[in-house]
C-alpha cells in the first residue's frame, strides 16, 4: 500500500454536493453511485447498514443492476481507493451482512447543522437566536447530496429542505420581532411564491408590509393566501390566555395570517415597530439591460418535458441561491437548441437581461473565462476602462453589478466547472443555464438535465417539418427509415431534411439508401454542418490512453459490451477499463444502458469504427480481436462447468490452448446468465475469428459449442446454428479440418433442437466424415471428443424417426469411445440414449442395467447432469414396467430442471410423467402436467410440443371434452407433419378419427 498522509481530520459536507477533505485537502469521491452509497452510510455514521438497505438507497427497486451485492463491493472499494492516500485504515468496515462507516460525532456539516439548531431552540436572546440560525445556514452549499441519484438522495434532500426550511422561518420570526432588517420584505415574499400554504411565512411577510406602511398589501397577500393555507389552530376571543365559555365562538390564534388579519383591521398598535424614516431615493441611473440570447428555431420540435422543468426551475429564482441548470450530452444532441429555446421562453421573468456566451467547451483552446467576463461587464454598463485587469477581480466586479438585478446567463458548450465558476452571479435573483458535452457533477448546486436524442415520433416530426410533407407523404415509410439512420440525432435529422430541401430532385428513397451503412457519415454533411466534425471535437480533446478505448470498442459489433469483456479487448485491468470507459461516458461518447455495460450512439459507432480503421494497425485490431475471443473462451468454459460440472475430457473437444482465466462463475443461474447476456458478443468474437486468418477457428469453434451446451432456447438454438454455419465456411476455405468438424456437429446439434432432422442427420454426417478423415482411429484422433458426441447426436435424430437399432448402435459406440476418453458425464448420457432404443427394442434387462449406470455416472457430474441422467433413466423404467418408479425420477428431474431454469429438459421431463400418468389412467393429473410445460415447449422444441399435444388431447378425450382433445390433437398433427414424423402423425390423425363428431 502507497504512503498515507501523517496528520490531518476528516471532514465531509452533505448541505450541498456531498465532498470530503483530509485536512485542507479535498479527496475525491469518484462517481455519483459511489458518492450515493457514501451519503448512505453517513446517514448513519458508525452503524450497520445492510447490502438490501444500501442496494435500496442507491438503486430502489427499478434500477437495480443484475447483482447488486457484487456492485456494492466494487463500489466500496472504490471508495476505499478513494481513502487509501489519507489514511492507513479504510473508514468503511465491513460488519456482517453490511458496511459501516467510522467518522467522528462532529465530522460532517450535518451534525453542525443539528448542533447549532439544538442551541437556537435553547437560545437566551432573540439576538443571540438568531445568530445561531445564520451560522446555520452557512453551511449550507446548495441543494444537499446535489447530483446523486437513489431513493435515499432523495429522501435526505427531501428531509434537511423541510428542516432547513422551518429553520428559516424562525430566523424570518425573530427578524420581524427585532425589525432590524428593511430587506425582510423581499426575502419573505419570494418565499412565499416559492413555498405557498406556509402560515408562518405568510404571517412574517404581513407583519413586515404593516410596519412598512404596506397594510393594504399585508391584507391583500391574506387574501392571496387564504385558499392554500392549512386549517388554524383556534382560541377563545379574549386572547390566547382567555378559557372558553358557553356559546364563545372560536377565534384565530392572534399571530396567525387570519389573527394578524382581524389585528391589522382592528388597528392593533402593537404591531408596528415604527417605521425608519430616511432621505428620499435618488432617481436610479439608468442600465443597459442586455438581450445576447440568439434566435430560437422557427422550427423546434418536441421536447415539452425537458423544456417545461428547465421554465419552471428557471421560475423557482428569488431564494437562497442562484439557479443553476445543466443540460449535457453528445455532440449534435440539440442541446444549444433547447437552452436557447428555454431561454426565450423565460426571457420575460428576467427584466434586466440575457447574457450569452459560447464558450467553445469541445474547442482545442476553450475561452477563458476572463475574457467572458469582460464582455459580460461590457454588456452590463460597465466602462472598459473600469473592467479590472484578472479573473478574480472580474468575476467580484461581476457579482457586484449583477446584485439587485434579474439577469439570465446562458454559458454554451462549456468545457467543465472550473470554466463556468467564475460566471456565475452571486444574487439568487438570477439564474443559469450551462451546456455541455461533459457532465458536471462537479458544478455545487446545479440541477443536471441527460440531453437524449429526441423519441422517434419526434424525430420525424422534425424531419418533415424541414423536407416538407408533401415530399414525406409521396413516400410513405421512407421517413421513418431515414430518422432511424440518422439515430434520431437532430443535428443529423436537419441536416438530411436539409438536403432533400434542398434538391428538388433528390428522392427519399435514394436518400435512404445513402444512409445504410457506415459511410452514412459522409451523407451527413450539408457544407455548412456536419456530423463526423461535431464528433471529431470530442474526440479529439481524449488522451491517447482514451483514444484508443474508444476506437478499439467499436471493433466487435455488439449493442454493448460488459465491462470484463471491455477490459480483455483493451488488454487493461478491470478497474483500469473501468475508468477509461467512465470518462468516455462522461464526455458522452459512450453510453451505460446498465450497470458496468457500455454501448455508442449508431452514428458514435460508425465514428469509432473510421477511427479505428484509419489509426491502429491491423496488428492491433487482431491482438485485441484475440484477446476478446481468448477471454470469451476461457470464461465460457467456466460457465459449462458451473451449469454443468462437465468432465476435464469435455471441457475442450478439441484441446484448443486459451491464455486467460476468464471471470468466475459461482452457480449455473450465473452461468446461464452470463452466457445469455454475453451472446451478441460471443457472436461478435466468432464474427472477427471468421474475418481475420490470424485468429484460431478452434476457439471460436468451441465458444459456439459452449453457447449451446449452456443455452438451450430455441432462440438461442437459432442464432447458433447460423454462427457455426459461419465458421464451417470459413474453416472449410483454410482447410482447417478439425474446427469445420465440430462447427458441423455444433450445427448439427441445434437443427436437431429446432426440430430440421433432416439437415441435422445431413451436417452430423459429414461431421463424423471429417473426423475420420483427420486420423485412420477417429476415436483416437485429435477430434475423439466431436466424433463421439457427433454419433450421440445421430442417435438421437434415428430414435425420432422411429429407428431404434440404429440409434442404439450409434450410441453405444458413443458410449465406448467416452469411456475410453474418461469422460464419465459423457458416457451416462450415451448410456441413456443407448437404454431408451435397446429398450423400444425388446432388450429390457440390458436396457435397465445400462440407464442406471448412465444415471450413476451422471449424479456426481454437476446438477444440469445429475437430473438429465434421472430423466433417461425415468424414460427407460417406463418402459420396463415400472411407472411408479418412472414418475418419481421424471418428478424429480422435472423440478431439478426448473430451478436450473433448463427450460427444453423441464418440458421434457413434464411430457414425460404426464405419458405416465396417462397411461396409469389418471387423466386429470395427465392433463395437469401437460398444460404445466407446454407453454416451455412452445419456447423450444416443435417435437416436445406436439408430444405435448397429444398427450392432452388423450386425456382430454378421456375427461369427456371431445372439443378440447380434438383441439389439441389437430394441432399436435399439424405440428408432426410439419416435422415430417410420419408415425406419431398417423397415430394422432387415428385418435381423432375415433372421437365423436361434433
Amino acid at each position: 500500500m502507497g504512503e498515507t498522509r501523517e496528520t490531518g481530520e476528516l471532514r465531509f459536507a452533505l448541505l450541498g454536493p456531498l465532498r470530503a477533505w483530509y485536512g485542507e485537502e479535498e479527496i475525491a469521491l469518484g462517481r455519483p453511485q459511489q458518492r450515493a452509497l457514501l451519503a448512505v452510510l453517513l446517514d448513519a455514521p458508525g452503524r450497520t447498514v445492510a447490502h438490501g438497505v444500501l442496494a435500496e438507497g442507491i438503486w430502489g427497486d427499478g434500477a437495480a443492476p443484475a447483482d447488486p451485492r457484487k456492485a456494492l463491493q466494487l463500489l466500496v472499494h472504490r471508495l476505499r481507493s478513494a481513502f487509501r492516500p489519507y489514511l492507513a485504515e479504510s473508514p468503511i468496515v465491513r460488519v456482517g451482512d453490511g458496511y459501516a462507516l467510522r467518522v467522528p460525532d462532529a465530522g460532517t456539516d450535518f451534525a453542525e447543522w443539528r448542533r447549532l439548531l439544538a442551541e437556537a431552540e435553547n437560545g437566551t436572546s432573540p439576538h443571540a437566536t438568531r445568530e445561531l440560525l445564520r451560522a446555520a445556514h452557512r453551511l449550507w452549499d446548495g441543494e444537499p447530496l446535489a447530483g446523486l441519484p437513489g431513493p435515499h438522495a432523495e429522501a435526505v434532500r427531501a428531509r434537511l429542505a423541510g428542516e432547513r426550511l422551518t429553520a428559516v422561518e424562525r430566523r424570518l420570526e425573530l427578524d420581524a420581532e427585532l425589525d432590524d432588517r428593511p430587506a425582510l420584505t423581499a426575502e419573505a415574499a419570494a418565499l412565499c411564491l416559492e413555498h405557498p400554504g406556509r402560515p408562518r411565512l405568510v404571517a412574517v411577510l404581513m407583519r413586515a408590509l404593516h410596519r412598512a406602511g404596506r397594510t393594504a398589501e399585508a391584507l391583500a397577500v391574506y387574501e392571496d393566501a387564504r385558499a392554500s393555507l392549512p386549517p388554524e389552530p383556534r382560541t377563545a376571543p379574549g386572547g390566547p390566555g382567555t378559557r372558553r365559555g358557553p356559546g364563545a365562538g372560536d377565534a384565530p390564534a392572534p399571530d396567525s395570517p387570519a389573527g394578524l388579519q382581524l389585528r391589522i383591521l382592528r388597528g392593533d398598535p402593537t404591531l408596528l415597530g415604527g417605521p425608519a424614516e430616511g432621505p428620499a431615493e435618488a432617481a436610479a441611473p439608468v442600465r443597459p439591460v442586455p438581450e445576447q440570447l440568439p434566435a430560437d428555431l422557427a422550427d423546434f420540435t418536441g421536447r415539452g418535458p425537458a423544456v417545461d422543468a428547465l421554465a419552471d426551475r428557471l421560475a423557482g429564482t428569488g431564494g437562497r441561491a442562484v439557479v443553476v441548470s445543466a443540460l449535457d450530452g453528445m455532440g449534435g444532441v440539440g442541446k444549444t437548441t433547447l437552452a436557447v429555446h428555454a431561454a426565450r421562453r423565460a426571457a420575460g421573468r428576467f427584466p434586466d437581461g440575457q447574457l450569452f456566451a459560447d464558450l467553445r467547451g469541445a474547442d482545442p483552446t476553450p475561452r477563458e473565462p476572463a475574457a467572458v467576463l469582460a464582455e459580460f461587464l461590457r454588456a452590463l454598463g460597465t466602462a472598459a476602462e473600469d473592467v479590472p485587469p484578472g479573473t478574480a477581480e472580474r468575476s467580484a466586479c461581476y457579482r457586484s453589478v449583477l446584485t439587485g438585478r434579474r439577469v439570465l446567463v446562458v454559458l454554451d458548450n462549456a468545457a467543465g466547472p472550473e470554466q463556468i465558476e467564475p460566471l456565475l452571479p452571486g444574487s439568487a435573483d438570477c439564474a443559469v443555464l450551462v451546456t455541455s458535452r461533459t457532465r458536471l457533477p462537479g458544478l455545487a448546486g446545479a440541477h443536471h438535465l441527460r440531453v437524449d436524442p429526441l423519441p422517434a415520433d419526434e424525430a420525424a416530426e422534425l424531419f418533415t417539418r424541414i423536407a416538407g410533407p408533401d415530399r414525406v407523404a409521396a413516400e410513405p415509410g421512407l421517413a421513418e427509415e431515414i430518422v432511424a439512420a440518422c439515430g434520431r440525432l437532430p443535428l443529423a435529422v436537419r441536416i438530411a431534411a436539409s438536403r432533400l430541401a434542398a434538391d428538388p430532385g433528390l428522392t427519399l428513397a435514394a436518400l435512404s439508401e445513402g444512409l445504410r451503412d457506415e459511410r452514412r457519415l459522409a451523407a451527413l454533411d450539408d457544407g455548412e454542418r456536419a456530423v463526423e466534425a461535431t464528433f471529431a471535437l470530442s474526440y479529439h480533446r481524449l488522451t491517447p490512453e482514451e483514444a484508443r478505448a474508444f476506437r478499439l470498442l467499436a471493433l466487435p459489433d455488439a449493442p454493448d459490451v460488459a465491462l470484463p469483456c471491455a477490459a480483455a479487448l483493451l488488454g487493461r485491468s478491470g478497474a483500469a477499463a473501468d475508468e477509461l470507459l467512465e470518462k468516455l461516458v462522461d464526455l458522452n461518447l459512450l453510453h451505460s444502458p446498465g450497470f458496468g455495460r457500455y454501448g455508442y450512439h449508431d452514428l458514435v459507432r460508425a465514428y469509432a469504427r473510421a477511427r479505428l480503421a484509419e489509426e491502429e494497425s491491423g496488428t492491433e485490431r487482431s491482438a485485441a480481436a484475440a484477446r476478446l475471443l481468448d477471454f470469451c473462451l476461457a470464461t465460457a468454459r467456466r460457465a459449462d462447468t458451473a451449469a454443468r460440472s462437465v468432465d476435464p475430457a469435455e471441457q475442450s473437444l478439441l484441446d484448443t490452448p486459451v491464455t486467460g482465466t476468464g471471470r468466475p462463475l459461482a452457480t449455473g443461474a450465473d452461468a446461464v446468465r452470463w452466457m445469455r447476456d454475453q451472446a451478441p458478443v460471443h457472436a461478435a468474437a466468432v464474427a472477427l475469428a471468421c474475418a481475420d486468418p490470424s485468429l484460431p477457428l478452434a476457439q471460436a469453434a468451441e465458444l459456439v459449442d459452449k453457447m449451446g451446451s449452456v443455452l438451450f432456447e430455441r432462440t438461442q438454438t437459432t442464432v447458433i446454428a447460423a454462427l457455426a454455419a459461419r465458421i464451417t465456411e470459413a474453416a472449410g476455405a483454410r482447410g482447417d479440418l478439425a474446427p469445420e468438424a465440430l462447427a458441423r456437429y455444433v450445427r448439427g446439434s441445434m437443427l436437431w433442437h429446432v426440430n430440421r432432422y433432416e439437415e441435422s442427420r445431413d451436417e452430423i454426417t459429414r461431421a463424423v466424415v471429417l473426423c475420420e478423415s483427420l486420423a485412420p482411429d477417429a476415436d483416437a484422433g485429435p477430434a475423439a471428443r466431436v466424433w463421439a458426441k457427433a454419433l450421440l447426436t445421430l442417435a438421437g435424430n434415428a430414435r425420432v424417426n422411429g429407428r431404434h437399432e440404429e440409434a442404439a448402435g450409434h450410441a453405444g459406440r458413443a458410449a465406448e469411445v467416452f469411456r475410453a476418453l474418461g469422460a464419465e458425464r459423457a458416457e451416462g448420457g450415451a448410456l441413456g440414449e443407448f437404454a431408451f432404443n435397446a429398450a423400444h427394442g425388446g432388450r429390457l434387462d440390458e436396457a435397465r442395467r445400462a440407464a442406471e449406470r448412465g444415471a450413476r455416472l451422471m449424479s456426481g457430474t454437476g446438477p444440469v447432469s445429475a437430473a438429465t441422467g434421472r430423466y433417461y433413466l425415468a424414460r427407460v423404467l417406463r418402459l420396463c414396467g415400472d411407472p411408479e418408479g418412472a414418475l418419481a425420477a421424471a418428478t424429480g428431474a422435472r423440478e431439478e430442471f426448473a430451478r436450473l431454469q433448463v427450460a427444453v429438459f423441464e418440458a421434457a421431463a413434464g411430457d414425460l410423467a404426464a405419458r405416465i400418468h396417462a397411461e396409469a389412467g389418471r387423466a386429470t393429473l395427465a392433463a395437469e402436467a401437460a398444460e404445466a410445460v407446454l407453454p416451455l415447449a412452445r419456447k423450444t422444441s416443435a417435437a416436445l410440443e406436439a408430444a405435448l399435444l397429444h398427450t392432452l388431447g388423450s386425456a382430454l378425450a378421456s375427461l369427456g371434452r371431445p372439443r378440447q382433445a380434438r383441439a389439441c390433437l389437430g394441432d399436435a398433427a399439424e405440428v408432426y407433419a410439419r416435422l415430417g414424423i410420419t408415425a406419431e402423425e398417423a397415430a394422432v390423425r387415428a385418435l381423432l378419427a375415433a372421437l365423436p363428431s361434433p
